[in-house]
């Protein structure tokens, strides 16, 4: 495990110390576990990231007009269920 130390502002560090403590944790556990979840979702982006683009290369695109006329199938789809669940 490596050791990493940080400064941060005095308002910021107090505020911390006092989610640390609502939280029966300490400052340190909830930076580490915070960059833990930091980095595996910038982890996923940058794959989500790459997924998009090599599909853009590749032409498996759809238009504005094609993604609205299905989002707005959807919405219709949402509110008849919304409605039919009253």
């Amino acid at each position: 495990m490596v050791r990493i130390s940080v400064e941060l502002p005095d308002e910021v560090a107090e505020a911390l110390g006092r989610l640390a403590t609502e939280r029966q944790s300490t400052p340190a556990a909830l930076l580490s576990r915070w960059a833990e979840e930091a980095t595996a979702f910038q982890a996923e982006l940058d794959a989500r990231l790459a997924e998009g683009l090599a599909d853009l290369a590749e032409g498996r695109t759809a238009s504005h007009d094609e993604v609205m006329a299905e989002m707005e199938a959807w919405a219709e789809e949402v509110e008849v269920r919304h409605r039919d669940a009253r």
